[in-house]
């Protein structure tokens, strides 16, 4: 099982080998029965997901497809100052899982690990599938 999966067309250029340990970290961190993979195979059997389209529709066409198969699985979504990613196309997307928009700026690409750390830090376990605090659109 891969326990985070990356779908990206590649755009940016961001380093997500340097990315997929803070999420396999905090994964491998996290009590047992906080975090769990959907038990699907491949990608659906992920414990998250990233997303990193550059084109909005991608972006959120990705996400919507994972959330059919896969309601409750945490999303990251990748967006930059030029991209049309924005909060309002969250709210097109279904499902129970937890949905998180991040920044990812050209000029300083540690950014976006030094804020998936921050993010990932500031949060306890409370819930099966618990994930730092983020937007959570039905």
């Amino acid at each position: 099982m891969e326990p985070v999966t990356v779908l990206t067309d590649g755009e940016r250029c961001i380093d997500y080998e340097k990315i997929k340990p803070l999420f396999e970290d905090w994964i491998a961190s996290a009590p047992s029965d906080s975090v769990k993979g959907t038990g699907r195979g491949d990608w659906e059997n992920s414990s998250f997901c990233i997303v990193d389209y550059r084109n909005a529709e991608q972006a959120i066409s990705a996400a919507k497809a994972i959330r059919a198969f896969v309601p409750d699985v945490p999303l990251l979504v990748i967006t930059d100052f030029t991209s049309l990613v924005r909060k309002r196309h969250l709210q097109q997307i279904t499902g129970i899982g937890v949905m998180k928009l991040m920044l990812w700026n050209k000029q300083d690409p540690d950014q976006l690990v030094s804020g998936i750390e921050k993010w990932l830090q500031t949060f306890g376990y409370e819930t099966p599938i618990t994930m730092p605090s983020a937007l959570h659109i039905r």
